[in-house]
């Protein structure tokens, strides 16, 4: 009778372990599957760049797609197969599909943490049920015994799963992280274009921009002027200021680029989604830079790179930065330019009105009404498409 009742105590504890598995690996598919239809369902989910919740910039980012199918596909074929190794028939695929959930977990972890900057929650949360479900599996695994094993072929498994993946993320094909968008530019905005100096203009003469009164990078007199939208303490923006360096050091005499800060901050920017903690202090960096452009625009180019390191400067740390290079008293008068605050509401009206599709910085016009939302993958590609769209 002992006997009987401990092999039913047993019996009643697999099955147990077998619920356990399939209820966390069903909830692993699920939630992939919910990341993948966000990923698929959003026409502007592809797009890299600032100006979106956390999960909405992971799931943009190069690395959440492979061979151009987004990662959480695949997450959610290889939930199902381990539900589909509960079948004795399938039970050997069990080890090398968990071996792939952690490697997976890992690789996937430190893009976030390392590549990215940035966590999503719901990814996560994906990984956390990763774990469980991979430590359910080699309980599973271990009866009779067999948990030396099983532990070892995870082990092969998850290290092999995370080198494929960085190798093909790092060395394989890069995705198209950008947008090109036809359409109409944004209301045109006074204060853009006050100046006596060259005006551009965009969406057939509808939008103007003084060249001569906003900041630029590279010469006046180039042959092709583009616009830029940008927040200073955006990671994106940061790559894309390399980018449009590298474009104007190439293309001197054709390019120039104005450069028009939009604060992704809910301190000036009523415009930002609730949901999106922003960027706090880049209004004020934006006010900053504006005044030390207003009233010593050879210093800009400085305060421009120093906002837009890898570390921005704290907006204590920026004024004391900026007043080193205005002395006495023109900075307080420049912040108190009437052109400053209203320039910056421009700048944000433009950016809502660019958004329909989506709303990421950075925002380059390029001529008429061709605008790129968000950023490359790489320098040589970013060249390859401005060669392309102004006929360089």
């Amino acid at each position: 009778m002992s006997r009987s009742a401990g092999g039913a105590r047993s019996t009643g504890g697999e099955w147990a372990v077998d619920l356990g598995f399939l209820t966390l690996a069903f909830a692993g598919f699920a939630l992939n599957l919910l990341l993948l239809t966000w990923r698929v369902s959003d026409v502007g989910a592809g797009i890299a760049g600032c100006g979106g919740a956390p999960c909405e910039e992971i799931l943009a980012s190069r690395w959440s797609v492979v061979f151009g199918v987004p990662v959480t596909g695949f997450g959610a074929l290889v939930y199902f197969g381990i539900m589909a190794s509960l079948a004795p028939a399938c039970r050997r695929l069990s080890v090398p599909l968990l071996g792939a959930v952690v490697g997976g977990v890992f690789w996937f972890v430190f893009v976030q943490a390392v590549l990215i900057g940035k966590f999503c929650p719901w990814c996560l949360a994906a990984h956390g049920v990763g774990i469980a479900v991979t430590v359910m599996g080699l309980v599973r695994e271990s009866r009779g015994g067999g948990f030396r094993r099983a532990w070892g072929e995870l082990a092969l498994w998850g290290f092999a799963s995370f080198l494929m993946l960085g190798l093909v993320q790092v060395y394989g094909p890069v995705p198209t992280t950008y947008q090109l968008d036809v359409s109409l530019v944004a209301p045109s905005a006074a204060i853009q274009a006050k100046g006596a100096g060259r005006k551009i203009t965009f969406d057939e003469g509808r939008k103007t921009f003084d060249a001569a009164s906003i900041p630029r990078l590279g010469s006046l007199d180039a042959k092709r002027v583009l616009v830029e939208y940008f927040d200073f303490q955006c990671p994106s923006c940061r790559i894309m200021s390399g980018y449009l360096v590298a474009l104007v050091e190439k293309h001197p005499a054709d390019v120039c680029v104005l450069l028009l800060p939009v604060p992704l901050d809910h301190g000036c920017n009523p415009s930002l989604r609730l949901e999106n903690k922003g960027h706090p202090g880049s209004c004020e960096l934006t006010r900053i830079a504006l005044a030390v452009w207003r009233t010593a625009p050879d210093s800009y180019p400085d305060i421009h790179r120093a906002f837009l390191s890898e570390l921005p400067p704290s907006p204590a740390a920026a004024l004391a930065f900026a007043r080193g290079l205005v002395p006495g008293d023109r900075l307080d008068i420049a912040l108190r330019d009437p052109w400053v605050e209203p320039l910056i509401r421009a700048n944000i009206a433009d950016w809502v009105s660019l958004s329909g599709k989506s709303d990421k910085l950075p925002k380059l016009l390029i001529r008429d009404k061709r605008i790129l939302h968000g950023l490359p993958s790489g320098e040589a590609d970013f060249i390859r498409v401005m060669e392309r769209e102004l006929g360089l």
